[in-house]
């Protein structure tokens, strides 16, 4: 079986509610969504997660060139064509994230002709059912609209919900903290995010003055790349750490481990390098002691993908479900997805799960 073309799908979504974050906001979701094609006639769908242009001018540009007649059965060999045969090699950043969409689709094309999910090319089932946490809660200047959208979500049977904080200081968010336990009471558990918005200072201040809220844990509280600061902010807090989003391949997270730097780490699959370089952090993490809650906040492509691997390790921990209907979600996967109490049923069907229909590319394709 040979690659035989790639398409690049840009789909954009308009929000229907808001979406602050501490460095900023905007009003329209975007995927890079990528369909390959083999010469045997199986598509297999991928994601790369970032900046959705910058990734489809690097596809268009030249990866898409160096991956076709790969045969996409032979994923270890289409890894280290996209991302290490380069003379000037890529560590981090966009391209690693176009490799990710085209590695994701070779998982669901080899599912696909094997006629198995891709959780069982993985290991097979360690879970059939993930609990998951509701990430749809952003900062708002009215403390109270934020406690009634948690009240909302708690409503809908999570356990744990995730709020975004940081647009101004850690005492002045303090009143939107105790909106959100005040609203979904003490036996919920509560993230918050700060998407990298605080300094050293701030973060510190932060920690200090939210402990006595029980947090689940403070996610990307400083500048991602600031990991000596984050390690020295664990050390002092009680309240556990989380991140990993922005950060690439297995290499980046042996540096957040070694330091001691994280108590949950946050790949995100359309961005690390793609299901095997994440498996292979799982694997690393698991040796630290460290649970993994994959980054999961795209289109409905990385959805699937992130459930089937999670499925299959035994330190995935909470999975990230987007409440919002701001993205591209549930109608790129087969079936809607089974969640009952915050519990998502693993899905059975062949690769990833997950399909693109002329009718979503009609609603949501940007020519």
């Amino acid at each position: 079986m040979k690659i035989k073309e790639i398409r690049v799908h840009l789909l954009q979504k308009k929000l229907t509610s808001s979406m602050i974050i501490s460095r900023g906001g905007f009003d329209v979701r975007h995927h890079l969504i990528v369909e390959v094609v083999t010469d045997e006639g199986i598509t297999g769908l991928g994601e790369g997660v970032g900046s959705a242009r910058i990734i489809q001018q690097i596809l268009q540009g030249f990866m898409i060139e160096q991956a076709l007649g790969l045969d996409p059965m032979s994923i270890e060999a289409v890894r280290s064509k996209l991302i290490d045969s380069q003379v000037y090699m890529e560590q981090k950043g966009s391209v690693i994230c176009a490799a990710s969409a085209i590695e994701m689709a070779c998982w669901d094309i080899k599912g696909k002709a094997l006629n198995v999910p891709v959780f069982q090319l993985l290991g097979g089932h360690y879970l059939d059912k993930i609990e998951a946490y509701a990430s749809d809660v952003y900062w708002e200047e009215d403390p109270e609209k934020m406690g009634e959208n948690a009240s909302r979500i708690k409503s809908l049977g999570y356990g744990a919900i995730k709020a975004h904080l940081g647009c101004k200081s850690p005492r002045e968010d303090i009143s939107r903290i105790q909106a959100l336990r005040d609203a979904i009471g003490p036996d919920i558990d509560l993230m918050i995010d700060l998407n990298g918005g605080y300094n050293r200072l701030q973060a510190f201040q932060a920690a200090k003055l939210w402990e006595p809220f029980n947090l689940y844990w403070l996610e990307e509280p400083v500048n991602p790349n600031q990991i000596d600061c984050l390690a020295d902010l664990r050390s002092r807090t009680s309240v556990p750490i989380a991140a990993g989003e922005n950060e690439f391949r297995v290499h980046g997270f042996k540096q957040l481990f070694d330091k001691n730097a994280v108590d949950v780490a946050m790949p995100d699959i359309g961005r690390v390098g793609g299901i095997q370089e994440t498996r292979n952090i799982c694997a690393l993490a698991e040796a630290y002691g460290i649970l993994v809650s994959p980054h999961n906040y795209s289109s409905g492509v990385l959805l699937g993908a992130t459930i089937q691997l999670m499925a299959s390790i035994p330190n995935a921990h909470l999975l990230e479900i987007d409440t919002s209907d701001n993205a591209v979600y549930q109608e790129l996967l087969v079936e809607p997805l089974q969640i009952k109490d915050g519990i998502v049923r693993v899905p059975e069907f062949p690769g990833l799960g997950v399909e693109l229909n002329e009718e979503v590319l009609k609603k949501y394709s940007v020519h």
